[in-house]
């Protein structure tokens, strides 16, 4: 049976209340509330930003956020129980942070080739490779792209298929990931931090990782997911005619703060360098030819012909029209 979260009693929450007051009376300090909040952590209450992160899904999780995604990537890792030494399975198109939290678990990145459509894995290629893995197998690490929702069931019945553990990094996929069959990690709106979610409670408990402290962002996400929503449709219509795509979806049913804009050609390398050139922040995919891969000819067309724009919800149809013409400049 699917673990539920515990609230605290009422009459426990009412017994710490009158402790605390007595506390300050008696010395007259001022109650020390992030002290507090650990006390109850520790207890098994959930602090209130975890009880609003696990509010957002559609079935009962545990969730927990934590100050830095290189260290809460590893700790994760490590609370599947993976063994150092190791191989994890990674996305070819994985970027440079989740590579580190791989190498920061002791395991060795296996980079496999993903869906040419998705720019994800394939969990039917993937059952293919897996009898080639460069070393024993101790994780998969599935990545969501450029914050489209990987299918987080497919991955809950290929870690039952496997037996090996799954943790998804879903960094910039808060607006779509109400699911969590298996651990997912994934960034806070406010673009500090990062929570680690699951249905299963006992590797979210078994982290040891750095708490989450500062602006969550969740309270600015509505109105922040509006603006991102109408910046992304605008910029839709004004490059109708450029020659460049957008991922299926995103600014209609879904949004992340950054835009995958498919070119026409595979220079995304020199795009990326004249949008920066024109003040517009770009990049591209940088693959780390040190690490062990298999073949990869979709991941290279893709990071090839992908350049990536960060989007500012706060540009007027001014700004986006020169962010539009310093695109239409590069991409000629």
């Amino acid at each position: 049976m699917r673990p539920k979260p515990v609230a605290a009693p009422i009459n426990a929450l009412a017994d710490l209340a009158r402790e605390a007051k007595s506390l300050v009376r008696a010395s007259g300090a001022p109650i020390d509330f992030d002290a507090v909040a650990k006390a109850l952590s520790a207890a098994g209450h959930p602090s209130d930003l975890e009880q609003r992160l696990a509010a957002r899904f559609a079935r009962p999780v545990a969730a927990r956020a934590f100050a830095a995604r290189i260290e809460a990537t590893a700790a994760s890792l490590k609370a599947l129980g993976v063994r150092e030494g190791g191989v994890c399975v990674v996305s070819a198109l994985a970027d440079p942070e989740t590579l580190a939290g791989v190498a920061a678990a002791g395991l060795k990145a296996w980079l496999v080739d993903v869906d040419p459509f998705s720019a994800m894995f394939d969990t039917d290629h993937l059952r293919e490779r897996l009898p080639e893995a460069p070393g024993p197998l101790e994780a998969i690490l599935p990545a969501a792209a450029h914050g489209r929702a990987p299918d987080m069931r497919a991955w809950a019945a290929f870690r039952d298929e496997t037996g090996l553990p799954i943790l998804v990094d879903a960094h910039g996929a808060f607006d779509v990931i109400i699911e969590a069959p298996v651990p997912v990690l994934v960034g806070l709106p406010s673009g500090q931090g990062v929570f680690l979610a699951c249905e299963n409670a006992i590797p979210v408990n078994a982290v040891e990782a750095a708490p989450f402290a500062g602006d969550d962002g969740l309270a600015a996400w509505p109105g922040l997911r509006q603006r991102l929503c109408g910046t992304a449709q605008q910029l839709r219509v004004l490059l109708l005619d450029s020659g460049v795509g957008f991922q299926p979806g995103w600014g209609m049913s879904w949004i992340s703060s950054v835009c995958a804009l498919s070119l026409p050609t595979d220079d995304a390398g020199a795009v990326a360098w004249r949008l920066q050139a024109a003040g517009v922040p770009a990049s591209c995919s940088v693959r780390d030819r040190t690490l062990t891969a298999d073949e990869t000819p979709n991941a290279d067309h893709l990071a090839a012909s992908t350049v990536v724009v960060t989007l500012d919800p706060n540009l007027d149809i001014e700004a986006l029209d020169r962010l539009c013409g310093a695109l239409r400049d590069a991409v000629a």
